[in-house]
């Protein structure tokens, strides 16, 4: 059995949970369109035999099987134990619920790994090495870097993140792998774990009943379609969870929005969505997008948003006092509606001196530099993933394209914006004739979009 998994669960307590990222999670319902129910029963069966084919209770990940739940679980779950949440590094496997222990006498850091053959757990430790910042296994091919309190153990060219919480314990936030692929954990106030998230939107949460484990619930897309499987935690409950898979239509009796909370990390700086975050959202979707736009510039996706990206999106703070920033610090985001399944029109302000001819090639990035705009002098707006981009001249010159002080570029939802029913745009403020600059660079140009805009 899983100790480590055994010690993180069966101490949970119920708790509010937070909202990213994108960590961790989750929603059971996101609107998709009808006309892919018919994709249902033949979905249905597949995850069946996806979930079954698991008799370990070590997990097999999906990260390349997009059209598949996040993780394949058993068909039947009798404890939380019977999860082991490790992903695989050769002849290892890497715990994910674990904490990162530190021995200050033999300065050497302590990590739990699991034998893929025998699933016993062991101890890897990792010495100090020549580089202050880096700590190394005898064996295993293991590393640890330390930058600034952000710990990163590497193997097998997979990278996992730690940062110290509250309490003083290093917790894993994020598994990254050689691929790109990246599984973010997604912790609750009380410190403990309460789902995954991956780059693709699949999600995974536990809920609990009792300070226990009571159900596991994932959210997947499959040919344009949502859905969610809940598996119930205990004996006798094999038939309950065969008929769990279903498409995650929203229900009827309400607003998908009301149905929704994204649990917030004890260490991130913005801890709540006010009223006033809520009205600059909405003054930026009225500059950005069409009728029925929605904006996500300070921190937090919409709330319905939750099984694509159920993750709080904003800075966090690591132990040591250092902001880790995330992909809402500074930026935002533009939605067709709340759901992040909808069109839009994409719009930028007028007043811009020169512009990008074409969208950059990767992510379909186009910028405009503005003497002033808004409340800042001196800036370039950088606008990702814009579909159908048409512009000529400079400042918006089509009189026809000029609707109420902005200029019609294009519609949300170009290249890297727009995946498996998701679509949007991602924009960006810089100080000074910038073009688009280097990723590296962006952090320390970016203008927070709140602040161009804000009423004085």
């Amino acid at each position: 059995m899983h100790t480590i998994l055994i010690k993180s669960l069966r101490s949970l307590v119920p708790g509010k949970i937070f909202s990213v990222a994108c960590i961790f999670y989750l929603v059971l319902g996101l609107s998709f369109s009808l006309r892919a129910a018919s994709n249902a029963d033949s979905t249905n069966e597949a995850v069946e035999s996806a979930a079954s084919i698991t008799s370990s209770p070590s997990l097999d990940w999906n990260l390349n099987q997009f059209d598949q739940p996040l993780v394949s679980l058993p068909a039947q779950i009798s404890v939380v134990s019977d999860l082991k949440f490790a992903y695989p590094m050769g002849q290892m496997r890497f715990p994910l619920f674990q904490t990162l222990r530190f021995n200050e006498r033999s300065n050497e850091y302590i990590v739990k790994v699991e034998n893929t053959l025998s699933e016993n757990t062991r101890d890897v430790f990792l010495k100090s090495s020549a580089d202050s910042q880096k700590y190394v296994a005898r064996e295993g091919g293991l590393e640890l870097t330390d930058n600034r309190g952000v710990k990163t153990v590497r193997a097998n060219g997979t990278e996992y993140t730690f940062v110290r919480f509250i309490d003083g314990v290093d917790r894993c936030i994020r598994m990254k792998t050689s691929d790109g692929s990246m599984v973010t954990l997604i912790y609750g106030k009380d410190n403990l774990v309460r789902g995954l998230v991956d780059s693709r939107g699949r999600a995974l949460r536990f809920s609990y009943e009792a300070g226990q484990v009571n159900s596991v619930t994932q959210t997947w897309t499959t040919n344009g379609a949502g859905f969610t499987k809940t598996w119930i935690v205990g004996p006798n409950h094999i038939s309950a969870n065969r008929e769990q898979v279903k498409l995650a239509h929203a229900a009827a009796a309400g607003p998908v929005a009301s149905r929704f909370s994204k649990p917030i990390p004890n260490n991130a700086m913005t801890p709540q969505y006010t009223a006033r975050m809520a009205a600059s959202d909405h003054e930026l979707a009225a500059i950005f997008g069409g009728a029925a736009a929605v904006a996500a510039a300070n921190s937090y996706e919409p709330a319905a948003l939750g099984s694509q990206y159920p993750v709080y999106r904003g800075d966090l703070i690591a132990g040591d006092g250092h902001l880790i920033r995330g992909h809402l610090s500074y930026a935002m985001h533009l939605y067709g509606n709340a759901e992040g399944t909808g069109e839009s029109p994409l719009y930028v302000p007028t007043g811009f001196t020169s512009h990008s001819t074409e969208p950059g090639p990767t992510d379909a990035a186009v910028t405009f530099y503005y003497p002033r705009l808004g409340n800042m002098t001196d800036v370039t707006l950088a606008v990702f993933h814009v579909a159908h981009f048409s512009l000529s001249g400079t400042g918006g010159a089509q009189a026809s394209s000029i609707e109420g002080g902005r200029v019609r570029i294009g519609d949300i939802g170009g290249p890297g914006g727009s995946v498996l029913g998701y679509r949007h745009s991602h924009i960006e403020f810089y100080r000074g004739n910038t073009g688009l600059p280097s990723a590296a660079a962006r952090e320390h140009l970016r203008i927070d979009p709140a602040a161009v805009f804000a009423k004085r």
